[in-house]
């Protein structure tokens, strides 16, 4: 009888150590990579999505002065190393709106932060109401330094750490 007692305890034992080792591991986060200062004479600009599964998961394009300088995923940023200067943001569109484009000027050594956002219900209302076409229409935000960081950094947002900046930016 007591045999059969310590085996069963046994097991839950190695089920409960099974369990605390799964959990642990799965509330791990990989730390962010680190991420070299824009180089000298240089500014950096960042684009990124958050990650919204209930919009558009195609890649959103954009421009920068007409000139493409990526694309940015659902729940990933990349950035590009410029020139100090004046740079008009523009995502690639089907249909256009208001607002959709930002200005922005950088100095150097200064990093900015473009949130791309999608309201594809928007495109989908100018498209004359076809239900079953799905058109995206993209936004891009200029966002402060302090804000972006935060949403790019918090895994709950954004799902790929690749995808995640250093916090130690110099502004």
């Amino acid at each position: 009888m007591m045999m059969g007692l310590s085996v069963r305890l046994r097991h839950w034992v190695n089920a409960a150590s099974l369990l605390l080792i799964l959990s642990a591991t799965a509330c791990a986060t990989q730390p962010a990579p680190q991420v070299a200062a824009p180089p000298p004479g240089q500014a950096r600009i960042w684009f990124y999505r958050l990650w919204a599964p209930s919009e558009s998961l195609n890649l959103a394009n954009i421009d920068a002065n007409g000139v493409s300088v990526g694309s940015v995923e659902p729940g990933g940023a990349f950035y590009r190393d410029v020139s100090p200067g004046i740079y008009h943001i523009a995502p690639q569109n089907r249909y256009l709106d208001y607002g959709q484009n930002t200005n922005v000027a950088v100095v150097s050594g200064q990093q900015v932060f473009i949130k791309v956002l999608d309201l594809s219900s928007w495109a989908n209302a100018v498209s004359g109401g076809q239900w079953y076409v799905r058109r995206d229409a993209w936004y891009a935000r200029l966002v402060p330094p302090q804000y972006a960081l935060a949403e790019i950094a918090n895994p709950a947002l954004v799902p790929r750490p690749s995808a995640r900046p250093a916090v130690a930016f110099g502004y």
